[in-house]
């Protein structure tokens, strides 16, 4: 008897709620006849429910309608002998949902920097289209498009500016809608990093290498956040700071902070700041520290003379003298200047800078009496704040009895040293003993004696205002300091070398440096500022007017001194001096603009190409340190050399046989007077002749320290 069967005995599919109607093929095999099937569902439909032995039919599942579960029924199969057979079919619906079509979102980045969006596929896993929307659980996730028909896609884009977030992990669920679908919720993980300010460099300097520098510096500073920028605000800012950049945006690409000295209300010296550049990112607050560091020269007023010597005397008069005034930053200052006494006249006020006005100081004989020596001040100030005042000290003398001609007085003891004050008619001079005595240059009278300076006393310098003596001790390896107003000792500083000569006091930038030249240190208030072999070297050091042009028998050096780090100062070779001289170089004096050196050699200096020489003094160009030529004359033997503060030249013979040894040139080089300072078949003491401040008389010692010669000089 002919059977039937499927081609599977059973139909099984599972089904998701709303999937099409899906079709099963099932063969019927027999003995020949033909067959019918009956479904005992309406879920259940044959396409083909008769045909002839063997054949096939084919079942299609219609569960559209089904509720979800498990469904069962059968296929009857009879066969035209009445044979049966019957199919069970089976279907379980399963619930329509939502699936993913891509990963789930993560991201990562630092926080405030762009962050790209991501895709969100998903789809109804039953294939049907079906309407959607989609929300987020946290502000700072955002979803577009927010609703539409599956297959769909969702643009996910944090925002950590919703809810200004901070650095960390961040969670939040991407939540899918559709009508008769369960929800489907997707977890979103954002990790923020902090964000990081970074800058060029961590440190700045202001105010240049001396502390003069009053211009702006700049630090770039950028914030690793991509091209989105962020506010920033600077905090911490001293008095002294100023910024034009308190504020601002910053980004990858950065921004520049600017920072400028206020030089009215800065310390002088050094100072140093922490200035905190602070960013709001979001929700983390990032900042930068930053160190500020100004370096400040107090800011003065520079005379280009810090002591004036004044004079009325039968041989000439010098009642007036003009000086500069400079800012020592380099910028236009008022200023105003008062004198403490009435014999003595000032200009009023003025000003620094490029063409600016000059100080003339005037005297009036007329006021003050013969033979009492006139002191006075001259106060110099600036309305602009943290401008020190410079106090110029002025001495007049009116004589009416002061020689004309040379004049020579014997001394109690042969003196070894002689220097003169730079305002005051007084020489001071000691034998190489303990004791300094003090002469009036114009009386020839001792007029007083400071005892008890020091053990063996060597080269001797006055400060450029004529308050304060220091002369070297040898034995003790020290220089004493002696107060000239009180006329004691007031204090002893240790030196690096036991050193007996090359001794100058100058005054760059106004504060007075001691120069020992014989080991090139120097020394502010007895300390070392100028390490060994660092400062101006040589046996004869002297001065530019300015304090800041030294010169030595071989170089002229630049000085300079700074208020920062405590006080500092800076030492440096401008040019190598060639003074043509041809052996036994004694002695050099410059001019008081430093433009030109004069040198003293006892073998007298080169002349020409053919090696001869001449018995005169060497002029050398004080800029650039070439040989300029000789002083008019041929005398042996040059060992003296001096110049007055109008820039007349003095040069010195050590010509015992000669009816001169004292020759006197204009500024020019012009043979003004030539005069015999020693007496017959004598000599000048070598690198003994000095010149009174007022520039009217020369002083020297002769036979061998033992006579002192003043010779009068006349008017400039």
């Amino acid at each position: 008897m002919p059977g039937a069967a499927g081609r599977q005995n059973g139909a099984e599919p599972p089904q998701r709620g709303g999937n099409p109607m899906q079709s099963v093929t099932v063969d019927v095999r027999g003995p020949t006849g033909t067959w019918t099937a009956t479904p005992s569902a309406d879920w259940v439909r044959v396409a083909t429910g008769h045909g002839s032995l063997p054949g096939q039919m084919a079942l299609t599942l219609a569960t559209a309608d089904l509720p979800e579960g498990r469904h069962s029924a059968q296929v009857l199969v009879r066969a035209s002998d009445d044979q049966t057979v019957s199919i069970p079919v089976s279907v379980e619906v399963l619930p329509a949902q939502f699936v993913l079509t891509s990963g789930s979102p993560s991201f990562t980045a630092v926080n405030g920097s762009p962050i790209p969006a991501q895709r969100l596929g998903f789809e109804v896993n039953n294939g049907v289209p079906s309407a959607w929307t989609a929300s987020t659980t946290a502000d700072w996730l955002l979803a577009s498009p927010t609703s539409g028909t599956t297959p769909g896609a969702v643009w996910l884009q944090p925002d950590p500016t919703r809810g200004a977030l901070a650095a960390g992990g961040h969670d939040a669920r991407v939540l899918l809608h559709g009508a008769g679908l369960p929800t489907l919720s997707v977890n979103a993980r954002m990790t923020l990093w902090p964000a990081t300010l970074t800058a060029a460099t961590r440190a700045v300097t202001l105010g240049g290498d001396r502390g003069r520098d009053l211009s702006a510096r700049t630090v770039h500073i950028s914030l690793n956040t991509g091209a989105t920028a962020w506010p920033f605000t600077l905090s911490g800012l001293p008095d002294w700071l100023a910024t034009s950049t308190p504020s601002g945006t910053v980004s990858q690409a950065g921004t520049t902070l600017s920072f400028t000295p206020r030089a009215d209300v800065a310390p002088s010296g050094s100072s140093s700041a922490t200035v905190t550049v602070t960013a709001q990112v979001n929700g983390d607050t990032v900042t930068l520290p930053l160190t500020v560091n100004l370096n400040l020269d107090a800011r003065r007023l520079l005379p280009s003379r810090w002591g004036v010597g004044l004079g009325s005397t039968p041989a000439g008069a010098v009642l007036s003298r003009q000086l500069t005034v400079a800012d020592n930053l380099g910028g236009d200052l008022g200023w105003t200047a008062t004198s403490s006494a009435p014999w003595l006249q000032v200009t009023a006020s003025g000003r620094t800078g490029s063409g600016g006005t000059p100080l003339v100081l005037t005297a009036d004989p007329s006021a003050v009496p013969a033979g009492e020596l006139q002191d006075a001040t001259v106060t110099l100030s600036s309305p602009l704040a943290g401008v020190a005042p410079a106090v110029v000290r002025v001495s007049f003398w009116k004589d009416t009895t002061a020689p004309t001609t040379v004049t020579r007085q014997s001394l109690p003891a042969a003196y070894a040293r002689l220097v003169a004050d730079p305002r005051r008619p007084y020489l001071y001079a000691h034998t190489g003993g303990t004791a300094i005595d003090i002469f009036h240059a114009y009386t020839a009278a001792k007029i007083g004696t400071v005892s008890g300076v020091g053990n063996a006393l060597g080269d001797m310098a006055v400060s450029p205002d004529g308050q304060t003596l220091y002369v070297m001790d040898t034995t003790t390896q020290s220089l004493v300091v002696v107060d000239l107003v009180t006329r004691r000792r007031s204090g002893r500083w240790s030196l690096s070398s036991a050193i007996y000569e090359g001794l100058t006091v100058v005054r760059p930038n106004g504060v007075d440096l001691v120069l020992v030249g014989g080991d090139g240190t120097g020394y502010v208030d007895g300390r070392r500022v100028l390490p060994l072999y660092s400062g101006p070297m040589g046996s004869k050091l002297t001065a530019a007017d300015d304090g800041q042009q030294v010169f030595s028998l071989g170089a002229r050096y630049v000085l300079d001194h700074s208020a920062m780090g405590g006080g500092m100062v800076f030492s440096t070779v401008g040019a190598y001096l060639n003074t043509a001289s041809r052996g036994n170089l004694r002695d050099l004096a410059v001019s008081p603009d430093g433009t030109r050196a004069y040198s003293a050699s006892g073998g007298g200096v080169y002349a020409g190409s053919g090696g001869g020489g001449l018995y005169t003094c060497g002029i050398t160009d004080g800029a650039d340190g070439h040989y300029i030529g000789a002083l008019p004359g041929n005398q042996a033997y040059p060992n003296n050399v001096a110049v007055t503060a109008g820039g007349r030249v003095l040069c010195g013979f050590d010509a015992y046989y000669d009816n001169t040894d004292l020759n006197l040139y204009s500024a020019t080089g012009a043979l003004l007077r030539s005069f015999r300072a020693a007496p017959g078949w004598d000599r000048l003491v070598g690198n003994s002749v000095v010149i009174l401040p007022d520039g009217l008389m020369a002083a020297g010692l002769a036979s061998e320290g033992r006579l002192l010669v003043r010779v009068p000089l006349g008017g400039p």
